[in-house]
């Protein structure tokens, strides 16, 4: 399996927490994952998680990542590949 790098931001709520808390040892940061105000009120959890599975990411899109973080569509504000 060849692996990849993802960088995604998610809208910040109780879903999105729990299933960035459930990806902690894919981080590429010590930092985990951190919370940034988006416009309006909004807010925004972005983090960068590795070792994920380029060939599903590539084949799916946002549908590999929304599966992997048992997230609905609307909590992925973006994706996209680090490296």
């Amino acid at each position: 399996m060849e692996t990849c790098t993802l960088r995604i931001e998610l809208e910040s709520n109780s879903r999105t927490t729990a299933a960035l808390m459930a990806m902690e040892d894919h981080y590429c940061d010590e930092g985990g994952w951190a919370v940034y105000p988006l416009h309006g009120n909004r807010d925004v959890a972005m983090v960068s998680l590795q070792g994920l599975d380029f060939g599903r990411y590539d084949a799916e899109g946002d549908a590999y990542v929304i599966d992997l973080l048992n997230i609905v569509p609307a909590d992925l504000v973006d994706c996209y590949l680090e490296d």
